[in-house]
């Protein structure tokens, strides 16, 4: 586990087999400021999670167009720490500005990857009742390798592009996803004591599934409570690793 910023720490890095990760969305913008409405005003909706952002959360309301080249830049910097077959599975959503719809694929587009396959995350609910427009319940999964050949264990085929996983109830991070969609990246696309990285540990979820699963964990995160949380979370696995290891 490295504490500090990832834009910073890439460039030591050497050998990582797989990038699972979860950027921040760059969806907070006014969140301090503006009153919440409709559902994200209800103890019951999403008031607790707009709470707990505003306390605990990332700074995430950088302008969008900053954004969207720091991202490019960070993970076409990564694509040099990585392997000739490496993957990286990039958790993002459909987001909105000014009426506009921003779909991930269309500015995620770092150098040295290959957009491989779009994966939908069926989470089983959404909190955008109060929208002029259908509920969305998923967000994306897209999947890049490095070159011609890439590492791929073919009896995860099965696990299809659809994958209905619920939310994750994780009070460490207001955010965290659940360990089962990592895992299914990892088992998918390395092998025993392969390196996973992930930028954006948060409470380490992705560190977890390495860990129970028997790969290797980087993980960088700038938030010294959310890195605290991260290390309790994977030496707790590796505790228990061998429960879930054959």
């Amino acid at each position: 586990m490295y504490l500090g910023d990832c834009r910073e720490v890439v460039s030591v890095l050497s050998g990582v087999s797989c990038v699972v990760t979860s950027p921040p969305y760059n969806q907070m913008e006014g969140i301090k400021d503006r009153k919440p409405s409709g559902i994200w005003a209800q103890k019951g909706g999403g008031a607790g999670f707009v709470d707990a952002w505003k306390t605990s959360g990332y700074s995430d309301d950088t302008p969008e167009s900053e954004y969207q080249t720091e991202q490019s830049d960070l993970f076409s910097a990564i694509a040099n720490a990585c392997t000739a077959d490496a993957s990286l599975f990039y958790n993002h959503q459909l987001r909105w500005r000014d009426g506009e719809c921003l779909h991930p694929v269309q500015w995620f587009t770092p150098d040295g990857w290959a957009l491989r396959s779009e994966i939908i995350w069926d989470r089983a609910g959404g909190m955008m009742f109060n929208a002029r427009m259908f509920c969305r319940f998923d967000e994306r999964v897209l999947w890049f390798v490095r070159g011609k050949k890439w590492k791929w264990n073919q009896d995860q085929v099965g696990m299809g592009t659809v994958w209905r996983i619920p939310r994750a109830q994780n009070k460490d991070h207001p955010v965290a996803y659940p360990v089962e969609l990592p895992k299914r990246c990892i088992l998918a696309t390395t092998d025993p004591d392969d390196i996973v990285l992930d930028p954006y540990s948060g409470s380490a979820s992705t560190g977890v599934a390495a860990v129970q699963n028997g790969r290797r964990y980087i993980g960088i995160e700038r938030e010294e409570k959310y890195f605290d949380a991260a290390c309790k979370r994977i030496e707790d696995a590796q505790r228990q690793a061998d429960l879930f290891i054959p």
